[in-house]
Parts: structure tokens; C-alpha cells; sequence
């Protein structure tokens, strides 16, 4: 399933949702890829590779999956072939094409954005932000070059009159004829989602740039062509840059009264995170109860109450989670409330019956006097508190609280006598009461480690219909829930995970219909992580297998900065666990004597999660030649100080 999981894995967590996250006002702009200020008027072909492989295309015939580069202003840029009835080919290498004009489809400029930033590895702060910023293998890089290659002559065809359903079709047609198997329609669904829903979210993220800005341009061959390919045989070269600006952000966490939100609280500590764990920092509110911190980088943060001002208590002991950019532009504020302590005052609270320290506003309960003639109708305001009860005023006596309504989207217990509690008021005792309802439908993801253990600390962001609900960490038992759910698609984006495990690679998709929200039930679903990935690299003799121990390899991450050196032992191995996921380049750096370092002494390897992988790398000694000096008539008699050149 690998073409249609990776495709999942860069759409299905993708959300429209970034759509609203697009900034357009910003604090310090950086322009940190961007695509040539003006379009070169020729191309030069640097490569051009075929491997050997074919499809068949029912609108496009027989299709060979290649590649090509071109140096365009400078830099070296996959380009794409503009003419299928046409010719191309190695023989093409080091010849020109000119005359560029430039390509308005949006779909095609979509799909070239979408390669260009997962083939190069080149991303927007939409796409960091929510985590769909995953960098291809080169295998499977091939595989959407091929993709790609087969919607732009569609486009040259002039049918890609309905560019979701096209695309859709031509990704069927790819992981039909690769992976051997049989779909017929672009409606199946396969793990969860139909090809036509993968390639429609493509398309919707890359409309709002979440990919970035692709200006393509085609360009017309200006070579004398070769024997293999005439000149009149050659296809134009549609071809682009990828312009992505990267910004700056600010986060102001405000802190207030429960009671009265008008009321900043100074002297709150804060604990602020990233996702990667790259940022962190502590910080305290200041007299007018904020703090800002300026100058972060779009990623999902998490905002953790560590001590609340004297006098009051923390309302909810979770973290919030905030995502940047944010639907505000540049500026996002999260807002935190604090309760005050009272003595001799009561509280009662409403909270949520799976999350208790989820408070819940709208609930109305009312106080009934037993041995008084007390009565009132109050209703949970803000943190799920009940909000305006005269603790100063009631009689001393005994009292019973019913709750008569509950919060929107959430249901009475199933038993009455839990739907009441009784007390007793005496003015200098405090009184603590907590209803808990439960939500009328739930989502339940179940997070389990690679022993089907439950998994505490993943941080999920949480999509309902491509729009961003939430982000939540599973708590000690490893779930999240997502109370009062409706119809629609929901998908859980993991942002960060616990070493030693690795992130999940795909989104976990959940379709939630009419029939499930009518049964009030909780649809539960479970994800599971695999570890990092650990690396043996064994070190023998090209003919003999003999282990050689000494030899020293360096190891270099393609993607995301890893670099060590390592020496093998006395058993021939050296072996790297817990790295992270993504292609390594493994070079033999020196070998003891006798044996000399290979003409190719570098090997890539791609390691994903729960990958135990070993390399093995061959040498030979150095070659050794005697030459002995004998008399003709007895060779047994050696003749010593002869001297050869």
C-alpha cells in the first residue's frame, strides 16, 4: 500500500483547514526559498535517467518513469515533458531549450508545487505548522514524478476538465500497474479515504498554499538534435521554481480571573514548547497579566501552567496547545483563567464525564433547601463553575443540588440519583460538588506502543472536515477524546511522540456518519507507534567473510541534520539504535591493513519507523607479490642480490 499511504500521509493530515492559517501581514518576513526573480530565457538538460520501468495509462498509452534536470538560472530542477507523442532522452544531455511561455493552470502549478516541496524538501509554515511536511525517499520520489508527469499531458491533452477526478484516475492507474493490483473505480476507498478524496485534498491545500507558489513556464527545444532523437522529435520541457516565504510569529498567553475575565492576573509561570522540542522557555505574566514572545517559528506550541498567581488555583492542570501561524495573522493570544480561593465559600462544577478537567458552561442546576426554605436556578458560566450562588447569604442547613439541563451536546446520567447531590452549608466549611455528564457522541483515539502498551504524551492535532478543532496529548491511559462529535471525516495529525518511539508517517482517519452520531455511541480508534529505527553495519572480508573490527564509518542523515561516526568492534559491527526516521548515507571513511577502502565506499539507505536494518560492506587486502631468483639447473638454489625494475 506505500503509494497510496504516502499520499495519505501528506493529505489526509492536511486540512483546509490551513486555509484560514495563510498570513498574509507578518512581523519580520524571510523569504527562505524563492523562486528566480525573472524566468531564464533557456534551459540547459543537466540528466536525463529512465529506470527501466513502464505503466499503462488507458488515456495516455504506455508510460516510462524518467527523470530529467535542468539548470535553470543556476539551480538544478526536476523538469517534466510536455509533448507524450514526442522524444526524450539521455542523448538530449548538455542541449538547450528556449522561448518559455507560461503555464496558467492552476492544477498543473498545484501538482508541480506539491513535488517540488517533498521531492526538495522545501516547505510553508502551513505545512510545518500542521506536520505534513514529510520529505519523499528517492524511490518513492520516482513514483510521484510519474504522477505528476501523467496530469500535465493531461492538461497538454485538454482533458483535465474535471482535475480532481483526472488526477485521481492517473494515481490508480500508477499504483495499479506498480503494485499489482485491481482497483476500477477512483470512488473505492482504501485505508479509509477513496483515491478521489486524496487527490481533492491535494489540490484544495495546494489552492490555499499550503505548498507554496509554483510559476511554470514551457519551454521549446533549441538543440540540433541526435541521432537517436531529431530535432523535430523532441518534446518541450514544462518546468517551474517553488516559492516559499517563511515568517516570523508572536504568542501572547493572557492570564485572568474565572470570576470576572476582565481582571489580568500578574505573577502566573508558563512553560512553552514546541512540537520538535527545538523551543522552550519559561515565562511569567507580567502586571497587566500577559507576556508575549516574539520571534517563533510556525510550528504547534504547548502552554503549560506551572504556577498560578498566590491566592489562586490553576483551573484546568493540562497544557493548551496553539498552532502558528494562527487564523489572526502573525499574532495569536491564548487566554488562561484562574479560580480564586475563598474561604468558607462553595463550588459547584460541572464538568465533562471523560476529561473532568474540562469545565462545561451552559449547564443549569438548581439549589433546593432541605431543612430551609432556600430556593434558586443558577447556570455554569466559564471553566463550568456555577456562577452568581449567594454562598454569603444561604442559610446554614442542608441543601440539595439537581442539575435540570445540561450543557449543549451533552446528555443527563442514565441514573437520576447521580444527577443530584446533597450538602451542608455552614459558612466556614467549604463546599465542593462535581456533575459530570457525558457527551451524547465521542471520538476515542487509543494510542499504543509497539507492545500494545498504552502510550502517555502523543500530541495530535485534530481535524474535523479539513478544519483544525484541536490539539491534545493522550493522557496516562493513552487515549484523546473528542466529546460531542457530528457527521464528517475527522483526522488525528501526530505532531510529536515520547523517544524512543517515531512520529506516525500517515494522519488516522475516522468517517463518522448520520447513523453513528443518531446511535450515541463512542466510535473508538486505535494508532499504534513504532520505534526509531536502529542501524548495524557489518564490516568483512570480500572473499574469506572475515568480520574486520577497526573500520570507521561516518553516517549522515539526508534530511534532517544527523552526523556520527562510528567504528566497528571486534565482532565486525557497529550498530546505531533509536535514530531518526529518514535516508542515510553510509561512507567507509578508513579500514586497517591489509585491507583498502572499496572504489565505492558510500551505500543510502532509507529508515523508517520500527526499521532494523544492517548494511554490508566487502573489501579486499591488498594484493601481495614475491619474486624468487633460482638457478636454471637446480631451482632449489636461490640466488639472492638480484635486482628487478
Amino acid at each position: 500500500m506505500k503509494i497510496l499511504e504516502q499520499v495519505r500521509s501528506v493529505q489526509q493530515r492536511l486540512i483546509s483547514l490551513l486555509l484560514t492559517l495563510v498570513c498574509l501581514l507578518g512581523l519580520v518576513p524571510t523569504t527562505a526559498f524563492a523562486a528566480a526573480t525573472s524566468v531564464p530565457s533557456t534551459i540547459t538538460m543537466e540528466d536525463c535517467t529512465h529506470n527501466g520501468v513502464h505503466y499503462e495509462s488507458p488515456a495516455l498509452d504506455t508510460c516510462w518513469l524518467h527523470q530529467m534536470r535542468f539548470d535553470y538560472s543556476g539551480n538544478s530542477i526536476i523538469g517534466f515533458c510536455a509533448d507524450h507523442d514526442k522524444e526524450m532522452g539521455w542523448s538530449l544531455e548538455g542541449h538547450k531549450w528556449d522561448s518559455p511561455q507560461p503555464i496558467n493552470d492552476p492544477t498543473v502549478k498545484i501538482m508541480m508545487a506539491y513535488y517540488y516541496a517533498h521531492s526538495r524538501g522545501i516547505f510553508t509554515d502551513q505545512a510545518k505548522a500542521l506536520g505534513v511536511d514529510q520529505v519523499w525517499g528517492s524511490d518513492y520520489t520516482w513514483t510521484m514524478n510519474a504522477w505528476v508527469q501523467a496530469v500535465i499531458w493531461r492538461y497538454k491533452q485538454g482533458t483535465l476538465n474535471d482535475p480532481a477526478a483526472v488526477c485521481a484516475e492517473e494515481l490508480m492507474y500508477v499504483y495499479n500497474n506498480l503494485q499489482h493490483t485491481s482497483y476500477t473505480s477512483i470512488d473505492e476507498v482504501v485505508d479509509g479515504m477513496s483515491l478521489r478524496e486524496r487527490a481533492q485534498y491535494i489540490l484544495d491545500l495546494g489552492e490555499q498554499g499550503v505548498w507554496g507558489e509554483c510559476e511554470a513556464y514551457q519551454y521549446t527545444y533549441a538543440g540540433p538534435g541526435s541521432n537517436s532523437h531529431p530535432a523535430d522529435r523532441v518534446q518541450g520541457i514544462i518546468i517551474g521554481d517553488l516559492d516559499v516565504t517563511r515568517e516570523l510569529y508572536e504568542l501572547t498567553v493572557k492570564k485572568v480571573d474565572s470570576t470576572n475575565p476582565n481582571k489580568g492576573l500578574p505573577g502566573a509561570r508558563f512553560l512553552v514548547q514546541n512540537a520538535n522540542g527545538s523551543y522552550s522557555r519559561e515565562a511569567v505574566t507580567g502586571s497587566d497579566g500577559t507576556f508575549t514572545l516574539r520571534d517563533l517559528e510556525a510550528s504547534t506550541y504547548s502552554i503549560l501552567e506551572l504556577t498560578p498567581p498566590e491566592g489562586y488555583e490553576i483551573d484546568n492542570a493540562g497544557p493548551q496547545y496553539v498552532v502558528l501561524p494562527g487564523d489572526s495573522g502573525t499574532t495569536v493570544t491564548v487566554t488562561f483563567t484562574n479560580t480564586p480561593i475563598v474561604t468558607g465559600e462553595g463550588s459547584i462544577r460541572k464538568v465533562d464525564a471523560d476529561d473532568p478537567s474540562k469545565g462545561l458552561a451552559g449547564a443549569v442546576i438548581k439549589i433546593e433547601g432541605v431543612d430551609n426554605s432556600f430556593t434558586g436556578t443558577y447556570v455554569t458560566g466559564s471553566g463550568g463553575y456555577l456562577e452568581d450562588v449567594p454562598w454569603d447569604t444561604m442559610p446554614i442547613g442542608s441543601f440539595v443540588a439537581t442539575e435540570l439541563t445540561p450543557p449543549s451536546g451533552y446528555t443527563l446520567n442514565a441514573d437520576p440519583d447521580k444527577n443530584k447531590q446533597e450538602f451542608f452549608w455552614d459558612g466556614k466549611n467549604d463546599v465542593d460538588l462535581v456533575f459530570e455528564d457525558d457527551a451524547k457522541v465521542k471520538l476515542e483515539l487509543l494510542k499504543l506502543d509497539d507492545s500494545e502498551n498504552p502510550l502517555e504524551g502523543a500530541v495530535f492535532n485534530i481535524f474535523q472536515d479539513w478544519q483544525l478543532i484541536g490539539t491534545e496529548a493522550t493522557g496516562p491511559d493513552g487515549t484523546i477524546t473528542v466529546p460531542n462529535i457530528t457527521a464528517g471525516t475527522f483526522a488525528f495529525v501526530e505532531v510529536s511522540v515520547p523517544e524512543p518511539f517515531a512520529k506516525l508517517q500517515d494522519p488516522v482517519v475516522v468517517h463518522v456518519d448520520q447513523a453513528d452520531v443518531d446511535g450515541g455511541r463512542t466510535i473508538s480508534v486505535t494508532a499504534v507507534d513504532q520505534r526509531l529505527p536502529n542501524l548495524t553495519i557489518l564490516k568483512q572480508d570480500g572473499q574469506t567473510k572475515e568480520v574486520i573490527p577497526g573500520t570507521t564509518f561516518e553516517i549522515k542523515g539526508v534530511h534532517h541534520g544527523y552526523h556520527q561516526d562510528v567504528v566497528t568492534g571486534e565482532d565486525g559491527t557497529a550498530t546505531l539504535t533509536g535514530i531518526p526516521v529518514d535516508t542515510y548515507e553510509v561512507t567507509e571513511k578508513s579500514v586497517p591493513d591489509p585491507w583498502v577502502v572499496s572504489d565505492e565506499p558510500t551505500q543510502i539507505i532509507w529508515l523508517g519507523p520500527g526499521a532494523d536494518s544492517q548494511l554490508i560492506f566487502d573489501n579486499l587486502k591488498q594484493p601481495q607479490l614475491t619474486i624468487a631468483k633460482v638457478d636454471a639447473d637446480d631451482p632449489d638454489t636461490k640466488i639472492p642480490g638480484t635486482v628487478f625494475t
